[in-house]
């Protein structure tokens, strides 16, 4: 819910306030006229006592009823993706436009060699980035490897290149699709698994790099 539709909610209940008092003010220090106004509405309503007149009234009322119903809906719904995320750090408050930060991380996750698709949910979270990741990987692909590879990507990114802290660590969710183009590996279509958690990244007010042992593993000597 952003500021305008807040100021008009709020603008929306002091009216109500306003009527209120009104009425009340009326009720005491007019009530004289404020009874001819009421008997005034009470004769419309008998003379109008038809079918049609209590057709109209009812359309009347129940379309202001709908429209504030509607109004409510779709203020206090909660959002799919926020737009903004709000990051408090060093006594200070960091705003990073979602959407744009989605796309920085769909894109640093493309890198990696065996990702042929991706899709980033981020929200703010204990004063730092939360993150949610659907990948879609090769049939190939070593599940548990590549998960630690996506934390660190987005780590990394958000971290080290952005310098905001991490709230806890990326959950990502992998499905087996087709190979990256020159890989002769056949589709498959498994739906969406829980992939192992990797160790947590905690949120910190002077976020830094992460440090990784990047060694690459030793491999048997082939006959």
């Amino acid at each position: 819910m952003n500021e305008t539709n807040r100021l008009f909610i709020a603008l929306a209940a002091a009216t109500w306030i306003v009527i209120a008092v009104a009425v009340v003010f009326l009720t005491w220090a007019a009530p004289e006229r404020t009874i001819d106004r009421l008997d005034d509405v009470v004769t419309f309503l008998r003379d109008n006592n038809t079918t049609a007149g209590q057709l109209i009234v009812t359309l009347a009322a129940s379309a202001i009823a709908i429209l504030a119903l509607l109004l409510i809906i779709v203020e206090f719904a909660p959002e799919d993706e926020p737009r903004e995320l709000r990051v408090e750090q060093a006594g200070a408050t960091t705003i990073i436009p979602a959407e744009a930060l989605r796309m920085r991380l769909e894109e640093a996750l493309l890198t990696l060699p065996e990702v042929t698709a991706a899709r980033s949910h981020v929200l703010s979270r204990d004063k730092g980035i939360a993150a949610t990741l659907d990948l879609t990987v090769t049939p190939a692909a070593n599940v548990g490897e590549l998960t630690q590879q996506a934390v660190r990507v987005v780590v990394d990114t958000v971290q080290a290149d952005l310098g905001l802290p991490v709230s806890g660590t990326p959950k990502v969710k992998v499905a087996f699709g087709g190979p990256k183009p020159g890989q002769p590996t056949a589709a498959t279509g498994t739906p969406f698994v829980e992939a192992a958690p990797s160790p947590p990244a905690h949120a910190d007010a002077s976020p830094g790099p992460l440090i990784y042992d990047e060694s690459p593993p030793e491999h048997p000597p082939q006959t």
